[in-house]
Order: C-alpha cells, then structure tokens, then sequence
C-alpha cells in the first residue's frame, strides 16, 4: 500500500479535464451527456473550479473507474452527478446507495445493499476503496432519473448526507430535488456555492494496486506462434452464406447462415454432450475461422487461416435455432482490443479474489493456445459458445492488427480508420429504421475520424450524409420504440417537436418555427403553400439561415473573449412537386446523428411538409435529408450507435426511384429531363477568377461581402467549427422559387478543404457550375492555407 500521491488518471476512463482548472476541486458525472456538452454550458466564472468531467453508463466498471480517479485526483474533493442516467443500469442511483449502505457481505461479487436496475454491484473494487471514497470525496445529487425509485433514495441521501456537508450546499440540494428537469442553470448555481466553502489540501490517499487489478491487470506478453492447427471442420462461404462443415467421429455435419453467431448457437445445441468431442482449443478455432471467412466476406479481404482445415463435406444439416436465449458465463469474461499494432485479451474475473492479467500478442494462434491450456470458462451449458464467441472475437481483431484496420468487440466487421477523406454516405429505404442503421453503420465504418472542431466534445466521426426515405407517409409512420425517452412515448415525442417546431416565439437566439414563420417578415409555410399552387413547375426553398447575421461574431465586453452567434443547423427545406406528389429535400449545416436526428426528420415531415402537401391535397412523395456534416461523437455515442445498428428491421421492398438521385456525369447516360434530385461529385481545383453572376451576387449579397464574412470567421474561429453557409437568396426580398444558388458549405477535414453545394430551379451545366464552386473553394482554401478536396454537388427541379 502506498501513501505517495498516485497519478491520475489512475485507470484508464472516458474523461475531460480542462488544462486551466487543474486544481479545481469538483469533478462532474455527465452520466449519459456529453462532458464537452456540459463544460460549454458552465459559466466562465465556475469554470476554473471543475477539474473533471466524464460519462458514467453503468454502475459496475464505469463507476468503479469513477471512484478511484476521484480518489487519486490531487485536489478533487467533491463529485456532482447531473444530467439524466442511464435507466437500464441507474449508476448514480447505485452509488448513492452505497455510500448509505455500504456492500452486501453475505454475498460475494460486492453487491450494493438495496441495490437497483441491473448491476448494482461493484466486483472489481474491495470494500476497504469504498469506504476510502467515502471519506474523502463528497457527493452532491443533482441528476435526473427515470427510475421509480431513484427520488426516494435521493431524498433517503440528503437526509444521511446533512451533517456531511455545508448547510446551504445542503439546502440547495434539498431545494431543487423535486425538480423533474435539472438544467445548466442550478449546475452553475451548485458550483458557485461549493467553490466558496473553505478549502485545505487533499492529503495522499492510501491505495493498494491489488484492490483494483481487475481495472488495469498486470500485463502478460507472449511470443507470436504463427503455425496453423489441424481441425476437424473447415469455414467457407457458399452463396454469400457462412458455411461450417464439421466431422464428429463417423459422421460428418453442416450448417449455414448469415450470422456466425446464431451458427454458433445452435452447433451448441445440437451438440449437446457432444461438445466434448471437440477440445478447447477446437472450440475457440470455431469461432476464429467463421469469424476470418465471415470477415473476407465483408471486407474483401483474403487473411490466412487460423487452421490446416479438414476437407470434410458435412452429410447432415444442422438447423438454426429460431431463437438465441444466451445464458452468459458467471466466473470469467473477456475484453478484446487492439494495442502496440496487436492483439490484447483482457482475461477477467467476477471474483476479485482471482487473478487476472491482460495478454498482449502479434498474432492470435499463441492466444489461442494460451488460453486453451488455462481454459478459463465456467463448466456449464454454453461454455463451447463462450469459447466460440471469444476465438470469434480475437481471431477478428488479429486480421484487423493485420490489414490496419479497426476493431471493435461484439461488433460484427472490422473496418479502416478515415483520417484523410470526408466521404458522401447515402442510405435509402422505406423506413425510418432501416435507413437510420443504414448512414449510422456507414458513417461509424466509413467517416473521417478527427478531433471535433469544439475539442470538449472529443474524437468524432464524420460524414456528408444523404438519407433518404422513400414515399415518407409510410416510412415515417411510426417512429420506433428504441427512440423513446424516458417515459415521454414517441408519439407525444413527435406531437410534442411538431409544436416546437411551429411556433411563432423564442425564448433563446432562435426556434425553427421562429425562423420559418416570422423571423424574414412573414410565415414561409403560408408563402411556399400559395407559390405552389399558382406554379408547381418550379421548386420552392424555405431558409432558417440569415446570411447577413449567422455565423457573427463579437467580443463579449465583460470577459474579454470572441463570442459567435448561435444559429439554426436546420438551414434550408426544398420542396417540389412531381406526379401529384409532394417531394422535399432538408438541409442542415451540422447534425447529430446518433441522437438529434430521429426528432429532427419526424418534426420536419410532421410540421412542415405534411401541412404544405395537405393544404395543396397532394399525395407523399419521398423525403431527403442533406446533412452536409454529420457526425457521431464516438465519446459518448459509440455504444448508442452500436445498439441501434444492431436493431433488426426490415429491407427496402418495392419503392418508387424516380425523384433520384441522378447520378450527372460525362460517362452517365444523359437524362431527357432534369426534373428531381441530381448529384455529382467532382474534385475542387484552382479557379482565380469567376465571372459567374452568382459569384457576384454572393460577394455583393444585400450590401455584403458574404464570401469575404465566411472566411473571416473560419480564420477567427477556426476552420474546423460549424461552418457558415452561403446562398443567394433572401426570404422576402428574392424569389423563393427563382434561380439560386441555394446551399454552399467548405469544411476542413484532414487538412483538406470540401465542399456541400445544392442549387435549385437550376438546369445542370456541369463545368459552369463547377467552376463557380472551385472559385468559392479557392477563396476559403487560399486565406485558410489548406489544399483542396472535392466537391458534393446537387440539383433541386421540378
């Protein structure tokens, strides 16, 4: 045991700690919030008094890490838990309870006494840690909850906590814990109270590395044995299926499916007792070769075997289960990852008391070996699928070592990291689901990985995104049950947006339904029903975006500091006719694509689309959403977007394409028409000049130099913020339905600078239009010293 001030962090964690308040002495539990989300609503002021903020999901693990970096902080002394948790696992609800009741010793696992949701116990930390946090860092309740018994246990806390802390922080507490919703404001108003006690230095806090080995076990390095292994069966694919044949004595089997885990799952059940005829070792193999071939399936790749494959042809097929009822192995569990260009396997256990260590390889055959001859598995029903599972596991994050890409457990492909291309996605289907899965998985596999243009919010992964759901009355009919929130359903979620998004106020910078509805002078839902019923020849674009105001910046005269305008993501929605019926194309300069997306399509459609189509009795046509810079922000959405790709849905069936898009080009096949959605995409090169009007109109927009505005506030800002946008039209003083340039947008990704663009009521003239882009590009990537990229380009007609 040491006494020596340990460093922090002392386990690795998902953490922000601001260089300017290193010595703050309170950290806050985001719980399911971004901490960069919350650090930038905490007020200048307070800011130097937080040290640390970081996300806790679960009680076990995530707040076992919490607890000791608190500890091991050098001036940390008080912890607040705000935002709302996680319902499933209620972890500040937990952690309240167990520093009320302590562990519940009659069992082992470090169970909480009184303990809720799902685990509510802390295995990998003695008894001796938490009462050492106890101790010395003070916890103050201030998050939201969905659980029926989390206000109890707050209120059962602040009675138990009253001697324990300062009367007024105390009061304060007890003030706001019947609040249903806890914003920015208390938060602020809860730091500037504790910040003013009196403080004294944090002593060292005494921790013993062996009562947390299981957070960051001892590391066991072995030699790379890259000599395949005889087996039994062989892995192939057979009409883009997943195929294994296996020889158990005389006999001789096969199965075949598309998910190598179901194959898995019911190999073991057939097997039986029969699994013994296969070793360890064979058992892992299993699920290293369906994992390789399920991986050169998927990848294109082709990697070496794992195994000197039998050439066995099964006889007999061995069905697949209907349903996987996984019961999970309660001794050992294994993480699996990528580290020093190699495998790691964390080999872990649910008894504190046994030894556990990580494993770190080159190759996956000595893993493989090693861990067959420890065979550390419980013995019980599914200890073969454990096994399979694991092998499946490492033998797909070795290939990834191999190739450079990727690796992520449970997660079925390996991919490339992008840190060089801002890609353009497309997903297109009938349903909300199926498309939403869709840009999410492409997005996480495909986007550019960079450090967000707020570095609060940490490394995220962006994409161009182009959605787009098909005849929009059926594909947005319902909005899915894995997007409610709380105990709000997501139907009064959408009726409840829907108003948002039409009101004709704002208690803030802006509304949507502010800016569509009054903001330029008169209601553009009212103007674009009437421009279509006297013409639908021609498109109609709404605009939220001010391109004389947005994106402006000032200096705050109180602080000193460069302070920008906040401005509406959702900038533009196009709308068109076309065989009766009514067509949109939405824009948005920035978008989360995890979490603000579902409400933003829903409210979209319900708000405004479906009120302009039911006042012109048009039918629903199909509903495109243009995310010119979508992005995940992988700190705490990564396993948000995990859960909903791996939601099933169902495939696109018949659908209408004729509204596009339309891929132009000089190797496409001319259309008669340009009627719809048209897109190409094209490399931006050096154009000094660009005797283009609307080139003109953009440097001289409403008596403003709007090109010259955009690059001065990229070059004050920062090239890799939200970027502005510009247009040529102004709502009430162009033509809504005239000629324009509608949407222009540079972004910096990868040291490169590209484009989103979209023009409307515009026959394509591809080499015109591309040099008034490349002039524009020119500008931005001359002043801003980065080289050029490539430009997504789109057409809007009726």
């Amino acid at each position: 045991m040491t006494t020596q001030r340990p460093q922090f962090p002392l386990v690795d964690a998902l953490l922000f700690t601001p260089t300017e308040s290193a010595d703050g002495s309170i950290g806050i539990c985001t719980n399911t919030t971004a901490p960069g989300q919350v650090y930038n609503d905490i007020g200048e002021k307070n800011r130097a008094d937080v040290a640390v903020l970081g996300p806790l999901i679960v009680s076990r693990d995530g707040t076992e890490r919490m607890i000791l970096n608190a500890l091991a902080h050098p001036s940390l002394r008080y912890l607040i838990l705000f935002s709302e948790e996680s319902l499933t696992f209620a972890p500040s609800t937990n952690l309240l309870l167990a520093l009320m009741y302590g562990l519940d010793e009659s069992r082992s696992g470090n169970f909480i006494n009184k303990g809720q949701a799902a685990s509510a116990h802390f295995p990998n930390l003695s008894k001796a840690i938490l009462d050492l946090f106890r101790e010395h860092i003070t916890v103050l309740p201030l998050y939201m909850s969905q659980h029926e018994a989390s206000s109890d246990v707050v209120a059962d806390y602040l009675a138990w906590l009253a001697p324990r802390v300062d009367p007024a922080v105390h009061a304060f507490l007890v003030k706001v814990s019947g609040k249903q919703k806890k914003y920015f404001d208390v938060l602020n108003e809860l730091i500037a109270l504790v910040a003013a006690l009196p403080t004294s230095a944090k002593p060292a806090v005494p921790l013993d590395p062996q009562d947390f080995q299981h957070l960051q076990p001892p590391l066991l390095t072995i030699a790379n044995d890259a000599s395949p292994i005889p087996v039994p069966f062989r892995a192939s694919i057979e009409e883009n299926l997943l195929r294994l044949d296996i020889a158990l004595g005389k006999e001789s089997y096969f199965i075949c499916g598309e998910d190598d885990f179901r194959i898995e799952y019911s190999l073991m059940k057939f097997l039986g007792e029969r699994k013994r005829e296969l070793s360890p070792l064979q058992q892992l193999l299993i699920g290293a070769e369906l994992n390789r071939v399920n991986v050169e399936r998927m990848n294109n790749l082709s990697a070496e075997p794992f195994t000197i494959p039998s050439e066995v042809v099964g006889a007999t097929e061995i069905l697949l289960e209907p349903t996987v009822a996984l019961v999970p192995d309660q001794e050992y569990y294994y993480k699996v990852g990528l580290k020093d260009d190699g495998v790691s396997v964390m080999c872990m256990a649910f008894d504190i008391c046994e030894e556990v260590f990580e494993l770190r390889s080159p190759g996956a055959l000595s893993i493989f070996k090693w861990l067959s001859e420890k065979n550390r598995f419980q013995n019980y029903e599914m200890d073969i699928l454990h096994r399979m599972d694991v092998g499946g596991q490492i033998g797909r994050a070795a290939i990834a070592a191999k190739f450079g890409y990727s690796f992520i457990q449970d997660f079925s492909s390996i991919f490339k990291v992008n840190k060089e291309v801002l890609p353009l996605v497309t997903a297109d289907s009938d349903t909300f689901l199926d498309v939403h899965r869709s840009l999410l998985l492409k997005t996480y596999t495909e986007g550019i990985s960079e450090e967000h243009g707020d570095e609060r919010k940490g490394l995220s992964r962006t994409a161009t995104v182009l959605a787009i759901y098909r005849d929009a009355s059926r594909a947005l009919a319902q909005m899915p049950a894995i997007y409610q929130q709380g105990e709000q359903s997501t139907e009064e979620m959408r009726e409840a947006y829907k108003t948002q998004l039409l009101r004709l106020d704002h208690d803030g910078d802006y509304s949507y339904g502010e800016r569509t509805r009054v903001h330029f002078g008169f209601d553009q839902l009212d103007a674009t029903v009437e421009a279509l019923g006297k013409d639908p020849s021609r498109v109609v674009i709404i605009q939220r975006y001010d391109t004389t105001t947005d994106m402006g910046l000032s200096t705050d005269p109180d602080t000193g500091r460069m302070v920008s305008t906040h401005d509406p993501c959702l900038t533009h929605d196009i709308l068109f006719v076309g065989d009766g019926k009514l067509h949109a194309l939405h824009i948005a300069r920035a978008h989360n694509l995890p979490n603000a997306y579902p409400e933003n399509i829903f409210g979209l459609y319900d708000a405004y689309d479906s009120s302009v189509r039911e006042r012109l009795g048009l039918a629903s046509g199909d509903f495109y959403m243009l995310s010119s810079r979508g992005n995940i922000l992988l700190l705490v959405e990564e396993q948000r977007v995990r859960k909903i790709i791996a939601e099933p849905s169902k495939p696109v069936g018949e659908v209408d394409r004729s509204s596009g898009p339309h891929l132009l080009g000089e190797n496409v096949r001319s259309r008669s028409d340009a009627a719809g959605v048209s897109q190409f995409t094209a490399p931006l090169v050096r154009v000094a000049e660009c005797a283009h009007p609307f080139f003109a109109r953009l440097a001289a927009f409403e008596g403003v130099d709007t090109i010259e505005r955009a690059v001065s506030y990229l070059e004050k800002k920062g090239s890799s913020h939200n970027n502005p946008i510009l247009g040529t039209h102004q709502p009430g003083k162009t033509d809504a339905q005239g000629e324009h340039l509608a949407f222009f947008q540079a972004n910096v990704f990868g040291g490169k600078l590209w484009a989103t663009v979209v023009f409307a009521n515009h026959v394509p003239q591809r080499e015109a239009d591309l040099e008034l882009i490349c002039a524009l590009a020119t500008r931005y990537a001359d002043r801003l010293a980065v080289p050029l990229g490539s430009a997504n380009i789109f057409y809007v007609n009726a």
